[in-house]
């Protein structure tokens, strides 16, 4: 029971003198801090005197020196420890070469500094950079030339040009920067194939802000005037939309025999003819003109079936191709908005079925012309061309019209009185439903004559076609054995 006491009270006052040697360490140590945060601040306010006072001393000694602080600039010319004179003779020979030629863009357009009549106040902007760091109070001079080591400060100067003079070479070189925005359109390719040609955005000179391109280019003294251009002008068919609308398929075709008549200026006059309209792309709802396409071509005198009967003129052979072409656009199932038939029946289409076209002449016999409307919802791709096998070839190139064209034609009765009168008949279906199914015109054909001995004689043969008979196809004449 007395130990236990003992240990007891040995304890605690080991325990007591402990903490109290803690809590008096503490004190002591509270009383170092606080005198450390006295001598800190002290020993500051004396750096931030000391560093005052040397930055007075080194203002106050720059302040005496006839240089430009470093790290200032006049434009873009460097002045910075230079004297007054230095800095103006290098600003007046930077403008000199400088504004000998000013340029605009990538050197799109060049004009002589003279016809500016440029004119720079070399001498102020020296004096305000010479005054920079050396003006305003102490402080103010500090940072200014602190601003100028550590950054760089540009001085801008006063630059004086003919206005309207610069306006002019802006307005002339407007003219020349701006471009017409294309709209999207197809193109035909050597191989006959249809590519979308895409849609390209326009460009336009904004004028006001190249004019302030250009009054900063001469306030920092430089010659080239970067072009403000303004916002693109849109094509008014997109690419998209073009897309859309390009011929995917054949939806009508005809052929007749090309070399049935051995006239070389016939031939020529089949090809260059056929050459005219082939690649022309008809837009929806647009008509297709024959004679607008063909009639300004220089033709070679060949036989014609016109005036009544046969004859030479010049464009012989013209009709084969209209003909041909008149066909292939009805079995398109496309509108026909003109056609004309023939005087006489023709050896090389049957009666009904050929077009006749005349760009007119003196006779006074008037224009006649074959054209067709593009009544379907997409472009249409017209093709025309003699192929190896010597046929001319006539395609419509379009969107799928989902139409079926049957096209036949009938001789009604035969007369050397009268002569011959051909019916022609046309029946349109589309997804099994008859749309239309009657005739379409008639007409009483007379007989050619005989060529005049007089005229120059080719030889010719039966077209290599079957006939009048109509062989069930909607494509064309089936072909007989060559």
């Amino acid at each position: 029971m007395s130990e236990t006491k003992s240990r007891g009270g040995e304890y605690a006052a080991r325990r007591l003198d402990h903490e109290t040697a803690v809590s008096e360490r503490r004190r002591s140590q509270g009383r170092k801090t606080k005198a450390d945060f006295a001598r800190r601040r002290r020993n500051a306010g004396v750096a931030l005197i000391a560093g005052l006072l040397l930055a007075v001393l080194v203002v106050w000694y720059l302040d005496g020196r006839d240089e430009i602080v470093r790290g200032v600039s006049i434009g873009e010319v460097e002045v910075g420890g230079m004297t007054r004179a230095e800095a103006r003779e290098a600003v007046e020979s930077r403008a000199s070469a400088t504004f000998e030629e000013i340029r605009f863009g990538d050197s799109a357009s060049r004009l002589p500094g003279e016809r500016l009549g440029v004119q720079i106040d070399a001498a102020s902007a020296t004096e305000e950079a010479f005054a920079l760091g050396r003006e305003g109070w102490f402080g103010q001079r500090l940072f200014d030339r602190l601003r100028a080591y550590l950054g760089g400060v540009q001085v801008h100067p006063e630059v004086r040009y003919e206005e309207q003079a610069a306006r002019d070479a802006v307005k002339s070189l407007a003219d020349e920067v701006y471009e017409k925005p294309q709209n999207a359109t197809f193109h035909l390719t050597d191989d006959g194939q249809v590519e979308v040609q895409e849609a390209r955005e326009g460009r336009v000179l904004d004028q006001e802000a190249t004019l302030a391109n250009l009054d900063r280019a001469l306030t920092d003294l430089r010659s080239e005037v970067p072009l403000a251009e303004g916002e693109a002008p849109k094509p008014r068919v997109t690419t998209e939309e073009v897309r859309k609308l390009k011929p995917t398929e054949v939806i009508g075709e005809y052929k007749t025999d090309f070399r049935w008549d051995s006239n070389p200026n016939r031939k020529a006059n089949m090809k260059l003819a056929a050459s005219a309209v082939n690649g022309t792309l008809v837009a929806p709802g647009k008509v297709f003109s024959f004679n607008e396409l063909a009639s300004d071509l220089d033709y070679h005198e060949a036989k014609t079936f016109s005036e009544g009967g046969v004859g030479y003129a010049d464009g012989g052979g013209l009709c084969q191709v209209s003909s041909t072409l008149y066909m292939a656009a009805q079995y398109a199932g496309l509108e026909i908005v003109e056609r004309h038939p023939h005087y006489a029946v023709l050896p090389y289409i049957k009666p009904g079925f050929d077009a006749t076209v005349w760009f007119g002449d003196e006779y006074g016999y008037g224009v006649q012309d074959m054209k067709f409307r593009n009544t379907t919802d997409g472009y249409i791709l017209v093709r025309e061309w003699v192929d190896e096998r010597g046929f001319l070839r006539s395609e419509i190139q379009g969107q799928p019209t989902g139409k079926k064209v049957e096209m036949r034609t009938e001789k009604i009765f035969e007369s050397t009185v009268r002569g011959i009168k051909w019916a022609t008949y046309k029946k349109v279906t589309k997804d099994g439903e008859v749309l239309f199914n009657g005739l379409i015109h008639d007409y009483i054909y007379s007989y050619n004559p005989p060529v005049d001995e007089s005229m120059p004689h080719y030889d010719t043969s039966a077209p290599r076609v079957s006939g009048w008979n109509d062989p069930g196809n909607t494509t064309g004449w089936a072909e007989v054995p060559q």
